[in-house]
């Protein structure tokens, strides 16, 4: 159905045009898609949650009001994978240094989103912050954001997410990157703040905490973050709060199809992390659990132990290495680590990291002596089961599946980016 009408958002009293310039036209009663501009996009989970129209574990999230049109990354395993889901991404991904993208080749875009590196900010990495090069790469999303304003395209507005750990990172001057990059974004005249969450919370099968800062045009004002619970409401999304069931270990690898994507590739470990893995053997409950799960038994029938997980510290003693003799004796100094975490099947799974080493992450499986497969760690991000993986190194995937946003997460919020630029538009 179409009708001829001007298109909404006019004018705005600081003289701002909006994402939608003054114009009256044939056109479809829909609005038009917003142009998203994805800097630092990996793998694409961030992307596919804007873009929407994917099923995870026969739930489906509709397509969104966003079109990516423009995406870039620099690493190499994921623009390959990137690539590879056609099926989701009808655009090219840009495989290039971001310093090093001309303004010119930047496509005209409304909002703005990205992930900038998070490894000097992150707990499992060296915690350099800022005094490592890719701590400041903010800048450069900035400095593309600042070029479309001048050229009179002013966007509505962006997302930036990273992990909890750039909360403590601090820029030479001792304010907090998140609080610098609010102010250098108020400078731009956008509205901006961040809060902390945890993807559980919003239908992700992981306790993974992240920081999510959003900005809109001061016209707009400020993102209201209670709008994520309204979209995980609405939509009848499992979440940690309300419905964890659909989120626990066993319920995520139950019921993996037999012809899923990668099910049974998994990276192996070194002789010295299988005996580890070994030695502190497998959770209380194995298979014949796992299959209560894909029949919906509720928890408290299954197992009084279906939530006792186990780490190094199941280990004999006698079992360890001179090095994890050393940290065992001395576990205030070493801030007493849990390494070689293994969730059980009635526990969320924590953060899957890059690295996907035992050490930094919950990374094996519960009853099998072996790391999570590439399916069962996609499952655990949120992936649909037909995303692929391709690598050039298995230890490829695992990275850029640990590098990746959730797409459920992605998905949330940008239907709560879209519920507050509708309310904007009825006000």
């Amino acid at each position: 159905m179409y009708e001829d009408r001007t298109r909404y958002l006019d004018e705005k009293p600081d003289n701002s045009t909006s994402i939608y310039q003054h114009e009256t036209l044939l056109r479809p009663i829909n609005p038009p898609k917003i142009k998203v501009l994805s800097l630092f996009s990996g793998c694409g989970g961030l992307d596919l949650g804007f873009v929407g129209g994917f099923e995870f574990r026969k739930k489906e999230y509709k397509k969104n009001n966003f079109e990516i049109v423009f995406s870039n990354d620099f690493d190499s395993a994921a623009t390959l994978v990137y690539k590879e889901n056609k099926k989701y991404f009808k655009h090219n991904i840009i495989e290039k240094d971001i310093s090093l993208i001309e303004d010119s080749e930047i496509s005209d875009f409304d909002f703005l989103i990205g992930g900038f590196p998070c490894q000097p900010f992150s707990n499992a990495g060296l915690r350099k912050g800022v005094e490592d090069e890719k701590g400041n790469l903010f800048s450069d999303a900035i400095r593309i954001f600042t070029s479309a304003i001048k050229k009179g395209k002013k966007p509505i507005g962006f997302l930036f997410e990273n992990v909890r750990g750039i909360m403590s990172s601090r820029m030479p001057d001792g304010t907090t990157v998140p609080d610098e990059i609010v102010k250098r974004m108020e400078e731009l005249g956008y509205s901006s703040n961040y809060k902390l969450v945890k993807a559980s919370d919003y239908g992700v099968p992981s306790n993974r905490y992240r920081l999510i800062i959003v900005g809109f045009r001061k016209d707009l004002g400020y993102f209201d973050y209670d709008l994520l619970n309204t979209v995980v409401s609405e939509n009848n999304i499992p979440n940690a709060k309300n419905s964890p069931y659909e989120l626990l270990l066993g319920s995520i690898l139950s019921d993996i199809p037999k012809n899923a994507k990668q099910r049974d590739e998994y990276w192996k470990y070194s002789p010295s992390g299988q005996h580890m893995v070994d030695c502190i053997g497998s959770c209380l409950d194995g298979a014949e659990a796992l299959n209560k799960f894909k029949r919906k038994v509720p928890l408290h029938d299954i197992s009084e132990t279906i939530t006792q997980g186990k780490s190094w510290k199941n280990m004999s003693y006698d079992d360890f290495s001179p090095r994890f003799r050393k940290i065992w004796d001395n576990p205030k100094k070493y801030r007493a680590p849990n390494f070689y975490r293994r969730f059980a099947l009635g526990e969320i799974n924590g953060t899957i990291t890059a690295s996907a080493q035992p050490e930094n992450c919950g990374i094996t499986h519960p009853f099998l002596n072996r790391r999570y497969t590439i399916r069962e760690i996609a499952r655990i991000q949120s992936f649909p089961d037909s995303f692929s993986f391709p690598y050039s190194t298995v230890a490829n995937a695992y990275k850029v599946i640990g590098n990746a946003v959730p797409p459920v997460l992605g998905w949330v919020i940008a239907q709560s980016i879209e519920k507050f630029l509708l309310k904007n538009k009825n006000d």
